[in-house]
């Protein structure tokens, strides 16, 4: 196979990675927020109303519950609550990597073909894929150090794949 050929499959394949990835911390936050979400107030009253006297019997049956739906959710592969899932983190690292291998390819890709890289779409894309950069970041910081009080924020994401999404239209179109 050709080198240009070859390295425009790689640089296309690491595009969409990265969009996959970014889609993947999106999709993390989103359950983040939803998981997190505050009691609403008559699930607050529920609960106060559910918790008069419990009695030893009672005790002794939730603490059988939680073990049976923890060793379920073990057995599906469902979060653990008491364990952090690898997923931010695999995440994480493949969009850090498609972040520091995308320009390098792009640049290589460029020099092979005999572009300019003053021509507009290019500049456009190199100057879209920062802030996309920026956002997926600090969207992936803050989904991999995610602290229970703390929301990741979901603009990120959007931002992040709006930025992504128009510096791929950029590069399949090529608009002179």
């Amino acid at each position: 196979m050709e080198n240009l050929a070859l390295l425009k499959l790689l640089h296309g394949l690491a595009g969409v990675l990265l969009l996959v990835a970014l889609f993947a911390l999106a999709g993390l936050c989103w359950r983040s927020r939803r998981i997190a979400a505050p009691p609403t107030d008559a699930a607050a009253e529920k609960g106060l109303a559910a918790e008069a006297e419990p009695t030893a019997e009672a005790e002794a049956a939730e603490a059988v519950e939680a073990a049976e739906e923890a060793q379920a959710a073990e057995a599906t592969g469902v979060d653990v609550p008491g364990r952090s899932s690898p997923w931010p983190a695999l995440c994480a690292i493949l969009l850090l990597l498609c972040l520091v291998g995308l320009p390098v390819s792009g640049w290589w890709l460029a020099h092979l073909a005999g572009w300019p890289l003053g021509q507009p779409w290019l500049l456009g894309s190199s100057l879209l894929f920062l802030p996309g950069s920026l956002c997926g970041l600090w969207l992936a910081s803050r989904v991999v150090g995610h602290k229970p009080g703390v929301r990741p924020g979901l603009g990120l994401a959007l931002v992040g794949l709006l930025c992504f999404a128009a510096s791929l239209g950029l590069m399949v179109v090529k608009p002179v």
